[in-house]
């Protein structure tokens, strides 16, 4: 059954220049992370300890977790957002429809499978989609809430992961400090009854965790350097230890609270850029200057900790630094836009985002093929990988340039709207009169 002739959809003349700017920013961020994952040790958040200048490694790991680390995620979910609104906010009393519903909802199912077949097929289990469609099921009945409202429920789950990460660091601080206790008690002798033995072997198991065993790392490079099958094996594997575990549900609801942030940021204008020039540096100023505040806070204090188990209570922080940062991005962004400071590199992230399914997916593509089908895996450090991100940027973003010029929107995309529509849009670029 297709949708009623009254839901079309949005046609490249009607797309937002600011949003499209926004998600092809979001999209090159988005890979700076995930290629560690790709051609890096999957559970490896930071370069080998001790943390020190001398490895050039470790001043990329302080870019990351400044100005990349969660934030770019959090944009990429804003975005969705807004989409969200772009869909069901349509029809002809301009309040949703039926069809509305129906359209939006097939996306949402078409966004699970695309984030198993991410998954799967192009071997990256670190899929972000999988979520956003799961999410998405949570978020069509606030589509008609106004902006304070939504901004009051985002600060609610926001404040609940704040709370939750709090009591979870505490108890870790707890256990650990009780831990390093008995150990030097048993070095100068004593002995310790059954329940002081369990918490000691808990607090061993837990030291443990924090870096790769050599058997681990072993295991990993035998697996992600083997056959096709090994590899597919590991990748379903690794996904479904989040995918299919608690672990969603607090990805859920952080996913949710962005995506709500969002809907109110279009509703208000904000991510359309119809605000002044001026509240986008202040934007820009509060944004960065909290974020960075927070997030230079948790580099410190993990710093010099060694990353001990006694200092990750700074991720209690972590929600608000990464929301700062985000709206500095966009704040910065559209600063920039408004001035028309740009230049191509807006066109060119501009290009991007109008395609941002197809080179999301196409990110995994790429990196399957340079990590295990070129056998470059474990065979660059930091700087190395980024290098290859930026690479594949450049690849991305003359492709959609190329693309764009005969073609309205990307191959994925245009499928997309096929399924939720129920037929398909004109794909080829259509001639100016």
């Amino acid at each position: 059954m297709s949708a009623s002739p009254s839901m079309m959809s949005v046609s490249p003349g009607q797309r937002l220049e600011s949003l499209d700017l926004l998600r092809g920013f979001a999209l090159c961020g988005i890979l700076l992370v995930n290629i560690m994952m790709m051609g890096g040790a999957w559970d490896q958040y930071h370069p080998d300890l001790p943390p020190t200048l001398a490895n050039p490694d470790w001043s990329a790991w302080i870019i990351q977790h400044l100005f990349v680390q969660g934030s770019m995620r959090g944009l990429f979910t804003l975005l969705f957002g807004a989409g969200m609104l772009l869909i069901t906010l349509r029809g002809e009393d301009g309040r949703g429809t039926i069809q509305a519903a129906d359209v939006y909802f097939r996306r949402c199912i078409a966004l699970l499978a695309l984030g198993v077949f991410n998954a799967t097929a192009l071997l990256f289990p670190g899929d972000i989609l999988y979520v956003y469609g799961l999410s998405g099921f949570l978020l069509f009945v606030f589509r008609m809430a106004r902006p304070r409202t939504l901004i009051a429920l985002s600060a609610a789950f926001l404040l609940l992961l704040t709370a939750e990460s709090a009591v979870v660091g505490a108890y870790q601080t707890i256990e650990a400090r009780r831990g390093s206790e008995l150990a030097l008690q048993v070095e100068a002798g004593a002995s310790l009854s059954a329940e002081d033995a369990e918490a000691l072997q808990a607090h061993s198991r837990a030291q443990q965790a924090q870096s790769l065993s050599p058997e681990a790392v072993a295991e990993e490079v035998a697996v992600r350097t083997g056959g096709v099958a090994g590899l597919l094996k590991w990748s379903v594997r690794t996904w479904l230890d989040y995918a299919a575990s608690s672990y969603t549900i607090t990805l859920v609801i952080e996913t949710v609270a962005f995506m709500l942030l969002g809907m109110a940021l279009f509703k208000l204008g904000v991510l359309g850029g119809a605000r002044s020039l001026g509240f986008y540096l202040v934007l820009t100023a509060c944004g960065y200057g909290v974020g960075l505040a927070v997030n230079g806070g948790q580099a410190v204090v993990l710093w010099l900790s060694q990353f001990s188990s006694q200092a990750w209570a700074t991720q209690s922080s972590y929600e608000l630094g990464r929301c700062a940062m985000t709206l500095g991005h966009v704040g910065l962004l559209l600063s920039l836009w408004k001035m028309n400071a740009l230049g191509f590199v807006g066109r060119a992230l501009r290009n991007l985002g109008r395609m941002a399914l197809t080179n999301y997916l196409g990110q995994s593509a790429i990196g399957a093929l340079l990590f295990y089908g070129l056998n470059l895996w474990g065979k660059l450090d930091w700087w190395g990988l980024w290098g290859v991100a930026a690479c594949i940027w450049v690849v991305q973003m003359t492709f959609s340039a190329l693309w764009l010029r005969a073609f309205s929107m990307g191959p994925l995309e245009w499928a997309l709207r096929w399924f939720a529509y129920g037929r398909p849009s004109p794909l080829k670029r259509a001639k100016a009169a």
